[in-house]
């Protein structure tokens, strides 16, 4: 018996916690920006019920790997995964993250901010079909 249902968050968004169990790839449906400033984007998944709402870093590596327009990226796949070490504030949250994508032809490096002052290097991985 799977108990994936019964432990999902009542929340309107993908959260990390829901990728503890191992990375999950999807296929991007649809993106909408919207006017919020803290989360001002929104990706649906074929896969998965629920938006997946990026944080600021995972938005830069989308348009370092796809660029700007995020018209292009409908169709296209992503791997997201649950990383522990992720900090919001002094606390170690946990967060969502990328390790791959489609329609790159190479690892992917991207200089991220850490924290305040410390920038560290973030790598994405191909998506092979």
């Amino acid at each position: 018996m799977d108990l994936t249902e019964t432990i999902a968050p009542t929340s309107d968004q993908l959260d990390a916690v829901e990728l503890v169990g191992g990375p999950r790839t999807f296929t991007i449906t649809r993106v909408v920006v919207k006017g919020s400033a803290e989360q001002p984007v929104e990706i649906h998944l074929a896969e998965f019920p629920r938006v997946w709402r990026p944080s600021k870093s995972m938005r830069r590596v989308l348009v370092a790997a796809w660029g700007a327009d995020s018209s292009v990226y409908v169709g296209r796949r992503i791997t997201l995964y649950c990383d522990p070490s992720v900090m919001f504030g002094k606390d170690r949250v946990g967060g969502t993250r990328i390790s791959h994508l489609s329609h790159i032809d190479k690892q992917l490096s991207v200089p991220l901010l850490v924290t305040r002052g410390r920038s560290a290097i973030f790598t994405v991985e191909p998506l092979t079909d």
